[in-house]
């Protein structure tokens, strides 16, 4: 699927409408989301594989006033001091990377109607990974485990499953390196002890089927780039 405005305000019916239809969800109607909903997504993402299945993700769902007050935590942090992600953030990539990851910032700002020179209209719009695009529901994952390659990878797969199920339901998401950007925050605002390390988090709720910020679909790569028989 290389369209790049879709809809995806629908119930995916199968695993591969989930997969061709998915990408980052960033404006959302207000509607809670009901806890019989988020439990089915979530309980069933526990299936998801892990090395040995050591299973090193702890889930943390977060919706109504303490939701709010944790936007704001993450807000104000934000505009005050520099992130401290527990895990490092990438500081290099290949240069066909580079030129993808270019070529989709240009696309997500045109689609917001934000000038790329606009740095102050850039600013906000990143703040906004802070209050999690409105969602109704934000969500924390965490892990008491020493982070490596592997971890990295059970972690990933866990993500997956839950993007994929969020899906099956009619919700959007969008998941959100930003929001390990400020652990101490987090910790303090859900109570959290000092080992378990923020990974990352996700904005997960019902897209607004108006949106053309919703509607942009991330291009790809050809498989014929990417996938080699033998």
């Amino acid at each position: 699927m290389n369209q790049e405005l879709i809809s995806i305000h629908e119930v995916a019916k199968s695993v591969t409408e989930a997969m061709d239809t998915r990408h980052s969800i960033r404006e959302y109607e207000s509607k809670p989301i009901p806890e019989d909903v988020l439990r089915r997504v979530f309980e069933k993402a526990l299936r998801s594989p892990s090395w040995k299945n050591s299973q090193p993700w702890k889930v943390h769902i977060v919706s109504g006033e303490k939701k709010n007050s944790l936007a704001l935590a993450l807000t104000s942090a934000a505009k005050e001091s520099p992130p401290t992600p527990e895990t490092g953030w990438p500081e290099s990539y290949p240069s066909d990377a580079k030129k993808r990851m270019f070529d989709l910032g240009m696309k997500i700002y045109g689609v917001a109607g934000i000038d790329r020179k606009d740095k102050e209209a850039r600013d906000q719009f990143m703040l906004r990974n802070f209050s999690f695009f409105g969602a109704p529901t934000a969500v924390f994952i965490t892990s008491k485990f020493d982070l490596n390659f592997f971890v990295g990878i059970d972690l990933g797969c866990f993500l997956q499953s839950i993007l994929l199920l969020a899906r099956e339901e009619g919700l959007g998401t969008c998941p959100q390196a930003a929001l390990g950007a400020f652990p101490e925050v987090v910790r303090s605002e859900l109570g959290l002890p000092g080992e378990e390390k923020v990974i990352m988090g996700l904005s997960i709720g019902y897209p607004k089927a108006e949106s053309d910020l919703n509607r942009f679909h991330t291009p790809r790569e050809g498989s014929s780039d990417l996938i080699r028989f033998y």
